[in-house]
């Protein structure tokens, strides 16, 4: 992001702005009225971020030649071999660099042994950074993977649940059948219904016997205690 000031001094922004300052101007009122920002055009050419230049045809990695950089490797080379020339390389400048440190400190050397250090470091790190789109690949495959491990867990978590709901649903059927089974048919209802009024039409008949054969009881051993009585009113 660059802002124009005085003259020619240009300024730029450490971080882009907040998110807020974006999402706030794309409300459901200013989608509607057509009053949110379109989004801007594909940039061509040349352009600027955080104040760094950069072409839109530039390489993924950019080669050291374009940055001004000595290459220390040939066109054609083994990243892994290389890797290891660069490390003996450096290890080799270091060691340099303290006997000079050592022995003449002052010396024009050291800033030589420095610069060296430091190209050796660049080579060695733009080298490794070569390796970024196949990083880039390799880290997408593994979420890939992980993705549909996951997706397969969660198939596999539903055909179980499915089952044991499929195991539910039988054994309810069964439990089911069996209550269904144990019920009384419509005839079998009906004689229960025939046989009920029956009991309660020959519930007082029974009723009226017992009393009857209660009072005929009665009556008899009234009878009897009359008749024993009957001899002595005699005999006075």
């Amino acid at each position: 992001y660059k802002m124009a000031t005085q003259g020619d001094i240009q300024s730029t922004q450490t971080f882009p702005n907040p998110p807020s300052a974006y999402y706030s101007l794309y409300t459901d009122e200013n989608v509607e009225s057509g009053l949110a920002p379109k989004p801007p055009k594909p940039i061509k050419g040349a352009y600027q971020m955080f104040g760094a230049p950069f072409e839109t045809d530039d390489m993924m990695i950019r080669p050291l030649e374009d940055q001004n950089i000595q290459r220390l490797y040939p066109q054609e080379y083994d990243r892994k071999a290389e890797l290891k020339k660069l490390n003996r390389s450096i290890l080799v400048c270091f060691l340099e660099l303290l006997d000079i440190l050592i022995n003449n400190p002052s010396s024009p050397e050291r800033n030589q042994k420095i610069s060296d250090i430091s190209i050796l470091f660049i080579n060695m790190h733009h080298l490794i950074n070569e390796y970024r789109p196949h990083q880039a690949r390799e880290t997408l495959r593994v979420i890939l993977e992980r993705q549909k491990k996951q997706r397969d867990e969660m198939i596999q978590q539903i055909h179980r649940a499915m089952e044991n709901a499929r195991t539910i649903l039988r054994s309810c059927d069964t439990v089911l059948n069996q209550t269904i089974s144990s019920l009384p048919t419509i005839e079998e209802e009906r004689d229960s219904e025939k046989m009920e009024t029956k009991n309660v039409k020959e519930e007082p008949v029974k009723e009226k016997k017992l009393i009857h054969s209660v009072i005929d009881l009665q009556d008899m051993e009234l009878t009897q205690l009359i008749n024993g009585m009957l001899p002595s009113a005699k005999t006075h």
